[in-house]
C-alpha cells in the first residue's frame, strides 16, 4: 500500500478526476464529471482531511483481515478517498437488496445481496438508519438492466448490510 506523500494532488484530465502520486505514478478513479461535485480546475493538494480519510480505510481494511494486494488495497483506498472528497451526495435505493436478519458492517466491510448476486462494500459514512456504500467487487447486478460497477456508490438502508467476517472475505475483488 502506497502512503500518502507531501507531493499527491488532485487534478481532472478529460473530466475525469485524477491523482498525482509524485513525478512517476497517477491513477485515474472511478468518478468522471458527472459524479464530482466540484472538479478541480488546476492541482489541488491532497490536504490533511485526504490523509485521514485514506489511513482510516487504510486501518479498516487492514484489521479486518480481507486478503488485498498492496495494487488493490491502493486503489480502492484513492477511490474511497475521492468518494468522500468530492463525489455528490446519492439517493437511498435499498429496494435493490435483500433485507437480512442480522445486519451491520464488521471493519467497514459488509455484503449485499439480491436474487442475482451479492457483492462487497465498504461503508463509507454511516448516518442514523443508512449508509454511502461503495462497491469493491467488480460489479454487482441491480436488476434485469442495471449494474453497479466496481468503486459506484449506492446508499443503502443499514439493514440490507450483512457484515463481512474475515472467513467469508475471499470473494472480495471476485
Amino acid at each position: 500500500m502506497l502512503q500518502p506523500m507531501s507531493d499527491w494532488y488532485w487534478f481532472s484530465e478529460n473530466s475525469q478526476l485524477m491523482l498525482s502520486m509524485g513525478k512517476e505514478w497517477q491513477c485515474t478513479t472511478a468518478y468522471g464529471q458527472q459524479h464530482i461535485i466540484d472538479l478541480p480546475k488546476s492541482h489541488q493538494l491532497f490536504n490533511l482531511s485526504d490523509t485521514e480519510y485514506y489511513l482510516s480505510f487504510a486501518n479498516h481494511l487492514l484489521a479486518s483481515g480481507a486478503q488485498f494486494s498492496d495494487a488493490q488495497l491502493t486503489h480502492i483506498l484513492i477511490n474511497a478517498t475521492a468518494a468522500i472528497m468530492f463525489h455528490k451526495p446519492v439517493a437511498p435505493k435499498s429496494w435493490f437488496f435483500d433485507e437480512v436478519e442480522s445486519y451491520g458492517f464488521h471493519h467497514r466491510l459488509a455484503r449485499v445481496s439480491n436474487k442475482f448476486n451479492s457483492g462487497v462494500v465498504l461503508v463509507l459514512t454511516d448516518e442514523h438508519s443508512l449508509a454511502t456504500c461503495m462497491l469493491i467487487s467488480s460489479k454487482l447486478q441491480l436488476n434485469e438492466n442495471k449494474f453497479l460497477r466496481q468503486f459506484e456508490l449506492i446508499k443503502l438502508a443499514k439493514n440490507r448490510l450483512e457484515p463481512l467476517l474475515s472467513e467469508a472475505s475471499s470473494q472480495l475483488t471476485a
